[in-house]
């Protein structure tokens, strides 16, 4: 796996929106927090020309990513945010210039398609806090104090508390995955992900507990949930229901796949489309335990 070099202060954070558009004034903020912090900023071009719900047409957007990727000035890329419009151009993204100098690209949610083409190229990426994530930053934003240690070079570990369905064991393995809805939507394609022996991170966003269903027995039918070293279970955010209802919560959905295999599972880490959103590093090796007392997932 090639991993980014660190950052230090001065350095230029690059700003591109692979996906939808955003409100030049939250990207404006974001950007004036983080020249706080010591480091430079860049925008890519489109960012203030957004096309129906897309932060610019499809070829506006590749080409304010890959000039980004390319880009020798800038030493790491934040996305401004997910929405829907990654996987439009995510085939023509050239990473081999990237690969030769590669830096960390940050973002969730719609980023997922990006990380997952990232690590099919054997390149490690930060699922992690983007644009609105800085707005009420101060002292006190913890995903973004840990975000940026990360990006100075210091590796995390969590810990978190124990949940009634979770199971214990140790696994240590690469850390892959993102939002469930974009993993199942680029199964059996060049962006699909290898899952064997690897702990698989989801969350997901305003899904019906029967698509969360229909997913996981997708996952369990095509074996990608058979051989993982691990399943952190992210957060999973205003889910809805029928008015008939499915008749299982989201942590049973999720325990019933995955209830004939034997390798640990923890709920509830804290990290997807919350306010505290933990960065994840995909494609890094981590060891993941998990106990009646606490579950850790250190780097």
């Amino acid at each position: 796996m090639i991993i980014p070099p660190s950052i230090k202060k001065g350095d230029t954070i690059g700003i591109v929106a692979p996906a939808g558009k955003i409100d030049f004034n939250i990207v404006e903020q974001a950007c004036s927090r983080i020249e706080k912090m010591g480091y430079k900023t860049k925008l890519a071009k489109h960012l203030d020309k957004p096309f129906f719900n897309f932060a610019g047409t499809d070829a506006e957007r590749l080409n304010d990513l890959q000039l980004m990727l390319d880009d020798e000035s800038v030493q790491c890329i934040l996305c401004t945010r997910g929405g829907y419009g990654s996987v439009r151009i995510i085939d023509r993204v050239d990473f081999k210039k990237f690969m030769n100098k590669p830096k960390w690209l940050i973002g969730f949610s719609d980023i997922t398609v990006i990380h997952s083409a990232m690590h099919n190229h054997n390149l490690a990426s930060i699922h992690g806090p983007m644009c609105k994530s800085f707005l009420n930053y101060t002292d006190g934003g913890v995903d973004i104090d840990i975000l940026f240690s990360v990006l100075e070079g210091e590796m995390p570990a969590y810990m978190i508390n124990p949940n009634r369905f979770n199971r214990n064991g140790i696994g240590k393995g690469e850390v892959i995955g993102g939002n469930l809805s974009i993993l199942y939507s680029l199964k059996n394609t060049p962006f699909d992900l290898d899952t064997k022996g690897k702990i698989l991170f989801i969350e997901d966003l305003s899904e019906y507990l029967y698509h969360l269903d229909r997913i996981m027995h997708n996952l369990k039918l095509s074996g990608a949930l058979k051989n993982l070293a691990g399943l952190v279970v992210g957060q999973f955010t205003e889910m809805v229901d029928n008015e008939n209802p499915f008749g299982q919560s989201i942590e049973e959905i999720i325990y019933n796949a995955v209830a004939a295999y034997d390798y640990p599972v923890a709920f509830n880490f804290p990290a997807g489309h919350i306010e505290t959103n933990y960065p994840l590093i995909f494609g890094v090796e981590a060891e993941f335990t998990v106990t009646d007392e606490e579950t850790s997932l250190i780097y």
